[in-house]
């Protein structure tokens, strides 16, 4: 059995009873197996520098004029050690979460029934996004494959050809399907964002979720060329599982953007929460070993998860996912209709379903599967009604 210094394999169902989060409480006594949170806890790093702010100071914080934190110049470093891309500080602003860059870039770079392409299935905020905004789905669907998913992107090249389309939305990696985009499909992408004049949002925040053999290539790193088109948002939150604490990053490439963005009131869009920038900092400078020890088991927790359905729910197919901490499950044959997720809610386990992320959804679940191996296999048996 590996080691475990941080607690990731030492915990059970009855250790998550009390937790107040919301993918928790939406359980409502089932197994928590839906939003991106990950069971694991928080990292020591982060649970020191907090307990030592907290005791200290929560006045305002010393940052720059604008409200600016330190925090762009170390998101920089890390994105030149980690990918080798070395984006432009003076591009870098921060936010309140991802989903604000995205909204910002619909909101700024479109107008009312302006088209906007995005893989399907979808990660629901995006789909939520452009239909409340007024904006047109050019959607551009999910093929499964035996090990994994695929898009057509020549039928998107004649779709787009008819003209109408504005933004990409890349969610890279891609959620809910796990999938890395490699090099040579991202440059497919850009040769089309490209030739048809769309400006590419790509959101990396599983970028540091992504498992061997595949790596993660930032989309701005492409060329010049492409950077100019490409609005990056991503966060430590993903990672480092802190999301309820409301922070993220994004780099414009735009010159529009950038401009219409520093041109709005200093207040408008807000500043950062202190304690996010503090518990980014320390995940950052001093959390690697913990984000390490998180990949190796979220990698051995991906194919446990392939056994625990072989044996238990066959009748599931399983493509194993390139990244992040989710399983997009085809459960089509198993005879629930189009949301099996209501059959393994009454079940006991809580688990997002697929029409959520589109209509291309019908007949598939979202697992989430960043938790102890003890938890995941309470889930697949509940699963499979045992």
């Amino acid at each position: 059995m590996m080691d475990d210094p941080f607690g990731l394999r030492s915990f059970g169902p009855k250790d998550l009873v009390d937790r107040p989060g919301v993918k928790f409480r939406h359980a409502a006594g089932r197994l928590a197996s839906w939003v991106a949170d990950m069971d694991f806890p928080v990292a020591p790093a982060i649970v020191e520098r907090l307990r030592d702010r907290v005791a200290v100071d929560l006045g305002y914080p010393a940052w720059d004029e604008s409200g600016r934190s330190h925090l762009p110049d170390l998101f920089v470093e890390r994105m030149a050690s980690r990918f080798g891309w070395s984006p432009a500080a003076d591009r870098v602003r921060e936010l309140s979460e991802v989903l604000q860059g995205v909204e910002f870039a619909i909101h700024h770079l479109t107008d009312p029934r302006d088209g906007i392409v995005l893989h399907t299935p979808s990660y629901p905020p995006f789909l939520e996004s452009i239909a409340r905004n007024g904006r047109r789905l050019v959607a551009l669907p999910g093929m499964p494959t035996a090990t994994g998913f695929e898009w057509d992107y020549d039928a998107l090249d004649a779709e787009l050809a008819k003209g109408g389309a504005r933004l990409w939305v890349v969610c890279h990696p891609q959620n809910p399907t796990g999938h890395v985009f490699e090099r040579r499909e991202l440059e497919r992408i850009a040769e089309i964002a490209l030739r048809h004049n769309l400006v590419v949002v790509s959101d990396e925040i599983h970028s540091e979720l992504v498992h061997q053999p595949h790596g993660h290539v930032p989309f701005a790193s492409l060329s010049p060329e492409v950077a100019r088109r490409t609005v990056t948002v991503t966060s430590s939150s993903k990672a480092f599982n802190l999301a309820g604490l409301r922070w993220g990053i994004m780099h414009v490439g735009v010159d529009r953007l950038r401009d219409e963005l520093d041109a709005l009131p200093t207040h408008y869009v807000g500043t950062p929460n202190l304690l996010a920038v503090e518990a980014t900092d320390a995940a950052w400078r001093d959390g690697d070993a913990w984000l390490a020890a998180v990949r190796d088991q979220l990698d051995a927790n991906r194919h446990l998860l392939g056994e625990l359905l072989t044996e238990r729910l066959p009748g599931i197919r399983y493509r194993m996912p390139q990244a992040t901490y989710l399983a997009w499950l085809d459960c089509r044959d198993l005879g629930f209709g189009d949301d099996p997720a209501a059959t393994f809610r009454e079940r006991g386990v809580d688990i997002y379903s697929g029409l959520r992320f589109g209509d291309i959804g019908a007949g598939f679940v979202r697992l989430n599967f960043a938790t102890s191996p003890t938890v995941l296999e309470a889930t697949v048996q509940a699963m499979a009604g045992e």
